[in-house]
């Protein structure tokens, strides 16, 4: 609702990227489906940032923060 005070939200970039073997693309396709919906967003590391500051980037498991790095823990 522009013109009412309200500011627009801000905009996200929301990531999953996952190592995937298969024979073609389309197998790469279908084998990145199976394990998103087998690892789920338990187990499955979502990636966020703010549109245009991809250095803020984040990882989330569900919506909980998560850090990823091995050396920092």
């Amino acid at each position: 609702m522009e013109g009412m005070g309200s500011s627009p939200l801000p905009e996200w970039m929301v990531s999953v990227a996952l190592p995937v073997e298969a024979a073609d693309r389309a197998g790469a396709v279908r084998e990145f489906w199976a394990l998103v919906q087998r690892l789920g967003p338990d187990e499955l590391p979502a990636f966020v940032w703010p549109v245009g500051d991809e250095l803020a980037l984040q990882a989330y498991l569900m919506d909980d923060p998560v850090n990823l790095d091995p050396e920092e823990e």
